[in-house]
């Protein structure tokens, strides 16, 4: 029985369900053997991806390019590669193996490991943790190629985070965007844009719902951009927005830009926005007190603050529970979290680490001021 649109609640469901219905599909035509079987797979298959068309729209991977080769592959007949493709595409979706594809919507063939059925889903050590950027923009597919491959070349090995854009081209476009894909945590929006949405899945005009008390229809286009920007610090307050305009200086100065980090003028520049974007992210991503904890259980000391724990020489060296310390790891040893001395903090009279963490998890939250308690 084919589940419709309209049964689902949850758009993340129906992007998962939809994804598994096309492997299994394609699978199913790579193997038909009858030609009323293959017509009737080929007409499931390209239903399934018209209806992943719109949901694609909003994110990095698989995305449309990957929907492209598939049509292409459908189209031409070639039902190997298009099952192969797809299997591909659904294990790295699920798996989160994509993260760590730099250009995963480019890589066609699938690797020996993932054919062998390899486990992809553990990390590999040091990995850099993976963000998409959403680009609001009125371009076409080559420019949006161009300007995609010109942020990739920023990229430097030494690079804390890794990205990917996604381009849409309209206000409603952005606001589903930034509330659909969890991915996205920085957004560049560009004056050119228009108001209206060509997607009419009502799965994802249901985003619209929480601004739906903003009178943007009666916006004019020139304030479309910097209204997507204040709207955006309301449905996603934490997101990184960069606003880039043609606009004079005095004209956007007296804006209400909400969030907006920054403002690019008339400019191109790809590396100055690619460094402002990992700048944005390595602002939300400090960790005060666990670098300075991280930093104290680093430390040689012989000075016990804990006597039963005494940095884990007590277990390390027993003959008899050595399998506690393999079970929690050394760190929650050396890391003994209620001494005060060696970089760390004093949770009654904060001044360092524990202060710096209590001001940036008040901004997380939203709060004037956070305050860390233990029992």
């Amino acid at each position: 029985m084919t589940t419709s649109l309209t049964d689902y609640y949850s758009a993340l469901q129906l992007r998962t369900d939809r994804w598994s219905a096309l492997r299994a599909t394609c699978e199913q035509l790579r193997l038909a053997t009858s030609a009323k079987q293959t017509r009737k797979l080929q007409l499931r298959a390209q239903e399934l991806l018209d209806s992943l068309m719109p949901i694609e729209a909003y994110w990095a991977f698989p995305g449309q390019s990957v929907l492209d080769k598939l049509c292409l592959l459908l189209e031409k007949e070639r039902y190997d590669e298009l099952a192969r493709l797809t299997r591909r595409s659904v294990r790295s979706l699920l798996a989160g193996a994509y993260r760590r594809q730099p250009q995963a919507s480019e890589i066609e063939e699938p690797r020996e490991a993932e054919e062998d059925g390899a486990d992809d889903s553990a990390a590999p050590p040091g990995e850099r943790p993976y963000f998409e950027v959403l680009i609001v923009d009125t371009i076409g597919e080559q420019q949006r190629q161009h300007q995609r491959q010109a942020l990739r070349r920023m990229r430097r090995p030494d690079d804390r985070f890794v990205y990917e854009p996604v381009f849409v081209p309209t206000v409603e476009d952005g606001l589903i965007g930034v509330l659909f894909n969890h991915n996205v945590q920085a957004v560049v929006v560009r004056s050119n844009i228009t108001l209206h949405s060509v997607h009419e899945l009502p799965m994802l005009k249901r985003y619209l719902s929480s601004v739906e008390d903003e009178e943007i229809e009666a916006l004019a286009p020139e304030d479309y951009a910097p209204e997507l920007c204040r709207l955006i610090r309301k449905i996603r307050p934490e997101l990184d927005v960069y606003l880039v305009t043609d606009q004079p200086v005095e004209e956007i100065a007296g804006r209400d830009l909400g969030n907006c980090r920054r403002v690019f003028y008339n400019q191109e520049d790809y590396l100055e926005l690619h460094l402002n974007i990992l700048r944005g992210i390595n602002h939300r991503y400090e960790t005060p007190f666990f670098h300075a904890l991280r930093d104290y259980a680093r430390q040689p000391t012989g000075v016990f603050h804990a006597m039963p724990i005494s940095r884990g020489k007590s277990i390390t060296r027993s003959h008899w529970i050595k399998d506690m310390g393999d079970f929690y790891g050394m760190n929650i040893f050396l890391a003994e979290t209620s001494a005060t001395s060696g970089g760390l903090d004093s949770l009654l009279e904060p001044h360092g680490p524990i202060k710096k963490a209590q001001e940036l998890a008040a901004r997380a939250f939203g709060a004037k001021q956070t305050f860390f308690s233990t029992n």
